[in-house]
């Protein structure tokens, strides 16, 4: 984005705060191109990604935006699939590197995510912590549990192997991403295979609507800073519960959360007890948490970096 090039309204009620007579957006897909167009002064704010992102990390002028949202894993539960298996989903949970998976992989700030409630969201009012600290759960990695978690759900459905495929977008990452879940899950939990499906994002997405999937690598970034944004995502009835997850005791919390919406406390240890409820039902496999790499001209000033909805130029100027 060039903000030295829309016109102020002349309406707008804080037309004396704005500073910049125009800002000009330019649509660049491609990361290394931002760069390139940064590098000459075309550009004064360039979101880059991948290896472009990566090979930028010691970069002065890079600026981490932490987005209020989760990359993470839908997991197929309807009615026979295999994960329908709890102790196959808590063996897969079990056997992600997630930090591996953001220093190795990613590498361009991302962390790792234990929870499907995203980091910076909103603070516990009862302990003051992040929302999604004080819903973690105790155990995040540990590959010799998740071997046996994984043997003993092949005993249960009768199989000695399962073939499981992973759906996902063919953008850089998400093929990044996709091979390190192949390589993690198939060389860890004996009798796996992955067979990895990166499509076009509206194929991919077709076929997660459709149920046509068993893994789907999927994102959610928060409408509005409240676990309850994405938390809802996954009610038996919401259009976006791809894997049909379908839990009496997550329901009922989420609606007693409504109910005492107007008191903070009880609202969010409703939807505290609902994020615990899904931390043992392992409906999704959260991974790493969102995060932008900006490229920002260093005298580009009063820029508001919201971890929800769009950034807000309208104060920004020039030193």
């Amino acid at each position: 984005m060039d903000c030295r090039q829309e016109s102020i309204n002349p309406y707008y009620y804080a037309k004396s705060a704005v500073k910049l007579q125009k800002l000009n957006y330019q649509v660049v897909k491609d990361s290394n191109t931002a760069h390139q167009l940064f590098q000459q002064g075309s550009l004064d704010d360039a979101v880059v990604s991948g290896t472009t992102a990566q090979g930028l990390q010691n970069n002065k002028n890079l600026y981490y935006l932490y987005r209020s949202g989760n990359n993470f894993v839908n997991l197929n539960m309807a009615k026979g699939a295999v994960l329908a298996n709890k102790q196959l989903r808590q063996a897969l949970y079990l056997a992600v590197n997630r930090t591996q998976l953001s220093k190795k992989v990613l590498a361009d700030g991302s962390k790792p995510s234990y929870t499907f409630s995203a980091p910076n969201a909103a603070k516990d009012p009862a302990s003051g912590t992040d929302f999604a600290t004080a819903a973690q759960p105790k155990e995040t990695y540990n590959v010799a549990k998740a071997k046996k978690l994984w043997q003993a759900g092949l005993k249960q459905l009768g199989k000695s192997k399962v073939d499981l495929t992973l759906v996902a977008s063919d953008t850089t990452t998400d093929k990044n991403v996709s091979e390190f879940l192949q390589s993690q899950l198939e060389s860890k939990l004996p009798g796996l295979k992955v067979t990895v499906k990166n499509l076009p994002p509206k194929s991919a997405y077709n076929l997660a609507a459709n149920g046509k999937f068993d893994l789907y690598l999927s994102l959610w970034l928060n409408d509005y800073a409240d676990p309850y944004s994405e938390l809802q995502t996954l009610e038996k009835t919401n259009s976006h519960n791809y894997g049909k997850y379908t839990s009496v005791a997550y329901n009922n919390e989420l609606s007693q959360a409504r109910k005492n919406a107007a008191t903070r406390s009880v609202y969010f240890s409703h939807l505290l007890k609902a994020q615990e409820q899904m931390n043992q039902d392992y409906p999704v496999l959260p991974l790493y948490t969102m995060v932008e790499d900006h490229l920002v001209n260093a005298n580009l000033k009063g820029v508001l970096w919201h971890k929800v909805g769009m950034v807000d130029y309208t104060q920004a100027y020039f030193k």
